[in-house]
């Protein structure tokens, strides 16, 4: 299970540097709410990416 929290970990911490950062070298101002509206979607993105690779191993253990 640890495994399957670091790949939701990794995609948040990626997602939330690109954020910040991404704006700042572009040069554009995001207003707050697509910021907001921006990191929800990732959030739940990156849960269902996360199930996704748990249902994969589980199909795989189940075909051994």
């Amino acid at each position: 299970m640890g495994r399957y929290f670091s790949i939701f970990l990794l995609a948040i911490l990626i997602t939330v540097v690109l954020f910040f950062t991404l704006p700042l070298l572009i040069g554009g101002i995001y207003g707050e709410i697509e910021i907001i509206i921006g990191t929800i979607l990732v959030l739940l993105g990156s849960f269902i990416i996360t199930q996704l690779f748990y249902i994969i191993d589980l199909l795989k253990n189940k075909n051994r």
